[in-house]
């Protein structure tokens, strides 16, 4: 019923806050480092899939399998092109057009009283310049269109001094779905997309500390 269909928009941004250089080094350095170790995130898709707390099971599909997303379709509703210069094209019979990969996963969702179940879905990611753009066919009738960036902030000052110098990942969504549900849909993405950024933050600090960063 397109009478009950809607459209919500969803925002999250998280700062990565740069370390001193260490001896020797310039803010460039650190710069480069805290920006590879982001990237190496967000352009793997096996990761940014696990970050979720929801997420319990995930695998890999070809591009030829009957449930994989239809890219072709669902992009130009979310009026996104494939054939863009900013996307990463990788080689693979599991790539489908416009550079994105399937994906079959399972959520254990918290019911009620304890209780869970299971939501099986299917997303297509592609890796980008920027970041990551993924759509995911959710079921009943469930679609999202999510843009994940990476930006240098515009902090001068900080960053002249080589401490305090941000990177910014910045997450944007598109859900369309039945107005029904919109309101549980929402608040689920929120409250797990929240503890995903926490963790994407979590395991980038991890990088910089090997790296040899305080």
């Amino acid at each position: 019923m397109a009478f009950l269909s809607t459209s919500l928009k969803s925002g999250y941004i998280t700062d990565l806050i740069l370390p001193a250089p260490l001896e020797g080094q310039r803010p460039d350095d650190v710069l480069r480092t805290g920006l590879d170790a982001i990237f190496a995130s967000v352009h793997t898709p096996n990761t940014m899939i696990t970050l979720n707390p929801l997420v319990h099971e995930v695998k890999q599909l070809a591009s030829t399998d009957p449930k994989a997303v239809d890219v072709a379709t669902v992009a130009p509703s979310f009026g996104v092109a494939l054939d863009v210069p900013y996307a990463i094209l990788r080689e693979g019979d599991t790539a489908s057009p416009g550079g994105f990969q399937q994906f079959e996963i399972l959520d254990k969702l918290n019911v009620m009283f304890g209780y869970t179940t299971d939501l099986t879905y299917h997303a297509a990611i592609r890796q980008t310049k920027m970041g990551m753009e993924a759509f995911t066919n959710a079921g009943s009738g469930v679609t999202i269109y999510g843009r994940w960036e990476i930006k240098v902030g515009n902090d001068a000052d900080k960053g002249a001094q080589g401490q305090g110098q941000v990177i910014n990942l910045i997450e944007r969504n598109e859900i369309k779905c039945n107005v029904l549900l919109s309101w549980y849909i929402k608040a689920s993405l929120d409250k797990s997309h929240r503890e995903t950024h926490r963790r994407l933050k979590e395991k980038w600090l991890a990088a910089m500390r090997e790296a040899g960063y305080k």
